[in-house]
């Protein structure tokens, strides 16, 4: 079960962080705008710092980490399973590595049911 909990807590700091990534750069490119309307000539540097500041750079990376990471346990802990068959195995490694986000709620639904959390 505590694999389980390490998947639902990485999955869940991963979805936190993009939300507050999504945020920091929406709040940079509204700052950006509002800088070039200001500032017809700008500096590309100065600009891309406006853009890619530090809290967007630093919940960008905290997503990325939580997001390998849960979807890294996610597929070993379908690999590992006993109770499911290979072609089921198959379909859900291909279902974390081509739809990642979708995959891990159904995942997270149906792992409480014993199949795969022993």
């Amino acid at each position: 079960m505590s694999k389980y909990n390490t998947f639902l807590t990485l999955f869940i700091v991963a979805v936190i962080a993009g939300i507050f990534f999504m945020g920091f750069y929406i709040k940079g490119i509204f700052t950006f705008v509002a800088h070039v309307h200001q500032n017809p000539n700008p500096d590309p540097f100065e600009m891309l710092s406006i853009i890619f500041t530090p809290s967007v750079i630093i919940s960008l990376a905290i997503a990325v980490v939580c997001t390998l990471a849960s979807l890294i346990t996610g597929i070993v802990l379908v690999a590992k399973s006993k109770t499911v068959s290979d072609g089921e195995k198959a379909i859900w490694i291909i279902g974390f590595v081509m739809m990642y986000f979708i995959t891990s709620i159904v995942f997270l639904i149906m792992a409480k049911g014993k199949k795969f959390v022993e």
